[in-house]
């Protein structure tokens, strides 16, 4: 990674060029209609007066040519990846015509993508198709699976001398510890990178999960029901061996039976609706859902690999996601107990990002429908920031630098929250975490340039 000191600075003249985030003296001689921050790898997104994108390096050199595709960039592992996009109406046969019933024409073509995907530093194109426009897309999310793999659309990499080389193809889903699914024929393996073998074969998805108590077997018959089948089911059974792999990283064996649990324990247990493994712990947690509340939400219980059942686990530094990325557990109760909160204030979705160890974004509406989110210390049990916003956006993390909207449609301003105090003194339309933001001039136009998000520094003239 590059220590990039070269930020875009806009100019009276309405364009942008590359100066020295410091001194602001030019570093590059160009100037462009529209340019990014250099990626941490030392490239740049650049758009000249016809509109074209391109890519350039520090020195100005392009490495991607003008085009009227759009253009993308993302790092892992210390290299650029690069998507090209562009819309375009194809022509069709006869066949794909649209014919309208109502007599107003036939519509001859469809919206179609041209997509290419590949690495700027060594040119290496990895797909280049045409798509149907909403049919079909592919986007930048590469994963690091270690230093010198990484995941991309399905297929295992590894990186040689900045160019990929597939591994393995066909994966259904990427696991933590170097570890994948393969599906065939509606049966799952596991994989894992240092293994030649599977790790287990013959695995077959299931709603019904059964556990012994004593004499009896409780047998949960619709467990982890989603109203869309995920590609990989949530519970993956082995045929040979009965063992049962539990969402979302299968890593270990459901217990067979319960040794310990108290009978109000194991009546919950018989209404168990959702089973997720925790990962890093030895414990699975069960959830049980409840509709007769204003506002629905899971009630909890814990059982480990040894088959005990507990009603708390402690203070496990974990996150469980549902498929989406919406937080499961802990839920709002444990984040947010009754007693910090107003009684007539109902709850939407809470937001956590990596990093931000302890604090969750919380949605609130009150008993005047007003809605507003703050951000809330579970472990000092205060408001960072009390819910008196309309948004509030990340910006950084582990910094801590956030950016707040007071009311819908206004204007936001930065946080830094670690001093409490606010960054620059300015407000904007609109901010991202890579510092550009967008205001009003006098003329009623929409102009966007840079600032440093950590001190407030507007590069521009």
């Amino acid at each position: 990674m590059k220590n990039i000191n070269s930020v875009p600075f806009l100019t009276r003249q309405k364009l942008f060029m590359y100066v020295d985030k410091t001194s602001l003296k030019p570093v590059i001689n160009q100037k462009f209609k529209s340019a990014s921050v250099f990626t941490s790898t030392g490239f740049a997104v650049v758009v000249n007066e016809k509109n074209e994108y391109a890519a350039i390096d520090e020195n100005g050199k392009i490495v991607l040519g003008f085009s009227a595709e759009e253009i993308n960039l993302n790092v892992i592992n210390g290299l650029t990846f690069y998507k090209k996009d562009i819309e375009y109406e194809k022509k069709m046969p006869v066949w794909k015509w649209d014919w309208n019933i109502m007599g107003s024409g036939i519509k001859k073509e469809q919206t179609y993508h041209k997509i290419e995907i590949g690495v700027v530093e060594s040119q290496q194109v990895l797909l280049s198709e045409d798509v149907p426009y909403l049919e079909d897309n592919y986007y930048l999310n590469f994963i690091s699976v270690d230093e010198t793999h990484v995941f991309w659309n399905g297929t295992l990499y590894e990186v040689k001398k900045n160019r990929l080389h597939k591994i393995e193809n066909n994966i259904a889903e990427l696991l933590e510890n170097k570890r994948w699914l393969k599906g065939s024929d509606a049966e799952f393996s596991m994989y894992g990178l240092s293994q030649k073998k599977a790790i287990h074969s013959g695995l077959k998805g299931s709603e019904t999960l059964s556990v012994q108590f004593e004499k009896e077997i409780i047998t949960l018959n619709e467990v982890n029901k989603e109203r869309y089948a995920p590609e990989v089911p949530k519970l993956l059974a082995d045929n040979k061996t009965n063992d049962v792999y539990i969402f979302p990283q299968y890593e270990k064996v459901f217990p067979r039976k319960i040794t310990k649990a108290t009978s109000s324990q194991i009546e919950f247990i018989r209404k168990t609706s959702l089973v997720y493994s925790i990962t890093n712990s030895p414990y699975f947690l069960l959830g049980v859902f409840n509709y007769d509340h204003d506002i629905w939400a899971y009630s909890w219980l814990y059982i480990d690999t040894e088959g005990n059942i507990t009603d708390s686990i402690g203070s496990y530094d974990f996150k469980v996601l549902d498929r989406v990325g919406n937080l499961v557990w802990p839920d709002r109760k444990m984040i947010l107990p009754d007693e910090f909160i107003n009684k007539d204030w109902k709850f939407g979705k809470i937001k956590y990002y990596s990093g931000m160890d302890d604090c969750y974004l919380i949605a609130i509406e009150d008993e005047k429908q007003l809605r507003t989110i703050g951000l809330w210390n579970s472990r000092e049990k205060i408001w960072e920031i009390k819910p008196q916003y309309y948004d509030i956006s990340v910006l950084d993390t582990k910094k801590q630098i956030y950016a707040l909207q007071k009311e819908q449609d206004g204007l936001y301003t930065l946080l830094d929250n670690k001093t409490k105090k606010s960054i620059g003194s300015k407000a904007y339309k609109s901010i991202n975490s890579e510092g550009m933001v967008s205001i009003k001039n006098t003329l009623g136009e929409t102009v966007y340039y840079y600032i440093d998000v950590y001190s407030g520094k507007e590069y521009k003239e």
